[in-house]
């Protein structure tokens, strides 16, 4: 079912209903809240201005697109290019709640598709910062069980080798500190969907950190990796995972969730996905800014060796767009806007002055269409991001989306579509079937809560 921006988001909404009451979800499905980065405890200082808080956020973003392509060529290079630890952690939205062991042990972890590995702080821990949280301890855990070097398995640990006892070692390095060194075992996880219910998983293979440096601070525990490489819990737990995000700006929206395994939601139109090095790459064909196709060369978006490419980032606020595609697209939006709005001249940021509910009434829906009919649609809330100083009765917005060549020329051919394109949407992996699916819905319709 397609479902334009033409029509209401209440139209949407009921026209899916239909789609998600068919599968009326099982009580022992692994779904799980997905929890926003303003909600926790410690967060950055608010920005003083209108300028700094657009600094904050494009430097959020920016860290975390490097993020991602420090992943990729060390991946493609197998080499010992290290990963900035600091960049994922500071740039992720999303954040999630699950217990390792038996008993079991909360953990608190980043939810990342761009990595394909699930690692903990475990004891007795070594150069570890302190934690406000419990940590696993594996001997005190009935169902766990290391991996050893003889096992077939040990060969997807992260730079995998021996031990002094022949256990299975991983070592995931970053560049600002020492990284997660442990055991690479498996254990069971337990998962506490939203309406309450606990579900208990069957072992999973994952790091057991017992040198994890300061990275993580003292909240976090871990990364949920959702990779496509085998190691990765999307994988070991049948192959499909689906999130749901909505208004990415209230941070009190309660209905983000994450489902993995057979029963997560998949849902809409397929698009085939295709995977190297645990990365996820879409085909992406084209944009269109209401019905006018933009004058872009397929190839553009086509992977064809490192730094190219398109991916359907989960930890991304904007979108990074490839050169020729960015001017483009920037060009359109520009000359519908100029003509009707005052500009807000910030860098070479495109902004203007006003409310997006006032000022883009009727703004075309600017749409990504991918190979097999698959489309992402963004109509003006998740096309540009609002900003205000109350004190100054100013409001200024600007556009969600910035080329990739920000960060050099090496990139002009990479794509990375962020979060803000991706609200009040599902998206689904099924990794057998290689295909990714999109569904415009309000994240409340999958729901998985007990009724107020």
């Amino acid at each position: 079912m397609k479902c334009f921006f033409q029509t209401s988001l209440l139209l949407c909404i009921i026209l899916s209903h239909s789609i998600v009451t068919e599968s009326s979800k099982k009580p022992n499905r692994m779904a799980m809240k997905l929890i926003h980065r303003d909600t926790m405890a410690r967060k950055p200082r608010a920005p003083a201005t209108l300028e700094d808080h657009m600094e904050l956020l494009t430097s959020i973003s920016s860290a975390r697109l490097m993020h991602l392509q420090n992943t990729i060529d060390k991946e493609l290079s197998n080499s010992d290019f290290q990963v900035d630890m600091r960049q994922a952690i500071t740039t992720s939205m999303f954040f999630v709640n699950f217990s390792v062991g038996q008993p079991p042990v909360q953990q608190f972890a980043i939810m990342d598709t761009g990595s394909s590995l699930l690692w903990i702080k475990c004891l007795p821990c070594k150069q570890s910062s302190s934690s406000t949280r419990p940590i696993f301890d594996p001997a005190l855990s009935s169902s766990y069980v290391e991996y050893s070097c003889n096992d077939e398995f040990c060969r997807y640990a992260p730079a995998g080798h021996c031990g002094s006892s022949h256990e299975c070692l991983y070592e995931q390095v970053y560049i600002n500190g020492a990284g997660s060194k442990g055991v690479f075992a498996k254990e069971q996880l337990t998962f506490t969907t939203p309406s309450g219910n606990r579900v208990l998983t069957r072992p999973v293979a994952f790091g057991c950190g017992h040198e994890n440096g300061d990275q993580l601070g003292d909240e976090l525990t871990g990364i949920l990796g959702l990779g496509a490489k085998p190691a990765s819990v999307a994988v070991q737990l049948g192959s499909k995972f689906s999130y749901c995000i909505g208004d990415l700006a209230n941070k009190n929206y309660g209905f983000n969730q994450l489902v993995l395994g057979e029963d997560a939601d998949v849902l809409g139109d397929p698009t085939p996905v295709e995977t190297e090095t645990g990365i996820y790459y879409m085909n992406l064909e084209g944009i269109s800014v209401g019905e006018k196709q933009l004058n872009i060369e397929p190839m553009v978006f086509k992977r064809r060796g490192a730094r190219t490419g398109v991916i359907l980032d989960s930890g991304t606020l904007f979108t990074w767009l490839a050169e020729a595609a960015y001017r483009e697209l920037y060009n359109e939006v520009k000359a519908i806007l100029d003509t009707q709005l005052e500009r807000f001249w910030f860098r070479d940021l495109l902004c203007y002055r006003g409310k997006v509910s006032e000022e883009l009434i009727g703004f075309p829906v600017v749409t990504f269409r991918f190979a097999g009919g698959a489309e992402l649609a963004m109509e003006a809330a998740s096309m540009f991001y609002p900003l205000s100083e109350t004190d100054l009765y100013l409001n200024v917005f600007c556009m969600s989306v910035r080329p990739t060549t920000e960060h050099g020329r090496q990139y002009k051919d990479f794509t990375a579509i962020g979060l803000m394109a991706q609200q009040y949407y599902n998206i689904a992996y099924d990794l057998k079937e290689k295909n990714v699916y999109l569904q415009r819905i309000d994240c409340v319709l999958l729901d998985d809560y007990s009724p107020s």
